[in-house]
């Protein structure tokens, strides 16, 4: 996936050190984490779904059928409901891909998130207090490791941005990094090298 240096904006006297784009395996990743998520809840709420629309379409009262044809609305109303989730979240995800990128200059980590429209964060060498790799037992599974972003006040910087964070899509800074070992010590170098000079300054 290739996106041109010029959508990034440098800052005066900035200069560009790493221009990473997510492996193909971030769409596996995301739409994995999203659905063992989003199942679960579907599988609470559809519970007042199914028993409305038991209800609504008249069906005998539970006293005199029994239990069984509520757990079959149940069932068929779960298997419909989580074939069109999971058919938006593929979207979704397609979309996720084509937005995501990061980017690391002289001064800063940049990265570029969202879904339908995007949103460029940036956090200066200065205000990082970690970078640390995220290989967690999802991503290991779906071959993947991120790279999380700490600011100073011990806030997590999270790939995320826009509706679809309210139902916990929560994600590293840098999902699908291709040498996460690799960005994260070419950062922490950047960090190193930014305080030295910012001494030598003073």
């Amino acid at each position: 996936m290739e996106v041109p240096v010029s959508e990034l904006h440098l800052l005066e006297g900035e200069c560009l050190i790493m221009d990473v784009s997510p492996t193909p395996n971030f769409k596996r990743y995301v739409m994995v984490n999203a659905v063992l998520r989003e199942l679960p809840f579907l599988a609470m709420i559809n519970v007042i779904i199914a028993m409305t629309f038991y209800v609504l379409t008249g069906g005998a009262p539970i006293t005199e059928v029994g239990i069984g044809p509520l757990l079959a609305t149940y069932a068929l109303l779960y298997i419909i409901l989580a074939a069109i989730i999971v058919a938006l979240t593929l979207v979704l995800v397609n979309l996720m891909y084509k937005k995501y990128h990061y980017w690391v200059t002289d001064q800063r980590v940049i990265w570029r998130h969202g879904v339908i429209g995007y949103k460029v964060t940036s956090v200066p060498f200065e205000r990082i207090s970690d970078v640390a790799v995220s290989r967690t037992f999802l991503e290991t599974i779906c071959g993947v490791s991120g790279v999380v972003v700490r600011e100073m006040a011990g806030e997590v910087k999270i790939g995320y941005g826009g509706w679809y964070a309210g139902v916990g899509w929560g994600f590293p800074t840098m999902i699908a990094v291709p040498d996460s070992e690799e960005t994260q010590r070419r950062i922490l170098e950047l960090i190193g090298k930014r305080g030295k000079e910012s001494k030598l300054t003073v």
